[in-house]
């Protein structure tokens, strides 16, 4: 099992934007992003059941709890995370 760490917002933004969100709007220290290409996520996970919308704090660095409410939200697991963000 792989171990969770504390992460940059940019990795976490540049994860998520390979699943298939983009950004939408960014207000003081909070990204706020959207699945826009849900084939792109199907096509990598399948019929995953994700959250529409996440907000990403823009924090260097973002801490485990939040990295992994972000994980739950859009429905990947700690190595598939980690993969994405290396």
């Amino acid at each position: 099992m792989s171990k969770l760490v504390p992460v940059n917002y940019d990795k976490v933004i540049k994860a998520l934007t390979k699943l298939g969100y983009m950004v939408i709007h960014q207000r003081g220290s909070h990204v706020v992003m959207q699945l826009g290409d849900r084939s792109k996520y199907i096509a990598i996970f399948g019929e995953r059941k994700p959250e529409n919308m996440i907000v990403v704090p823009a924090h260097r660095p973002i801490g485990k709890g939040m990295v992994r409410t972000i994980m739950r939200e859009a429905d990947v697991s700690v190595e598939e995370f980690n993969k994405l963000v290396n």
